[in-house]
């Protein structure tokens, strides 16, 4: 799958993949991906929550989160918002992340559809995307 930098303006095109530009967060409205440099979340910025958020509110029910291994409780908010919404959220198992307080946090305060090793999310994220 081709991936990029996200350009703030720029229209999304199914089967590509964007990556939210360094010191930036990334947003999504129902057609295109906006940037901003607003302030940190979780102390760092880009954070998945503002995605996850704007992705759920402009989704619904198509949106799959899914948060891997990393620090602090990034991706818990997003993943609620997700659920609120209809969407699916999966997380990492924590014991096999190298980062564990973000799958941890989110497994215990987002209450996420499933939890699962790295394979098996694969594994599930195609499914759902069929």
């Amino acid at each position: 799958m081709p991936a990029d930098f996200g350009l703030d303006g720029e229209r999304i095109v199914e089967g590509r993949l964007y990556v939210a530009p360094p010191d930036c967060h990334m947003l999504l409205t129902d057609s295109q991906i906006r940037l901003s440099h607003g302030a940190k979340v979780h102390f760092t910025r880009p954070s998945v929550d503002p995605l996850f958020v704007s992705a759920a509110d402009a989704f619904g029910s198509r949106v799959v989160g899914v948060v891997l291994s990393g620090g602090d409780g990034d991706g818990t908010e997003g993943l609620r918002a997700i659920k609120r919404n209809g969407g699916t959220a999966l997380v990492q198992d924590p014991k096999e992340a190298m980062v564990p307080s973000m799958p941890h946090t989110a497994l215990m305060s987002a209450h996420p559809d499933g939890c699962m090793p790295i394979e098996l999310l694969a594994r599930r994220v195609c499914e759902l995307s069929r």
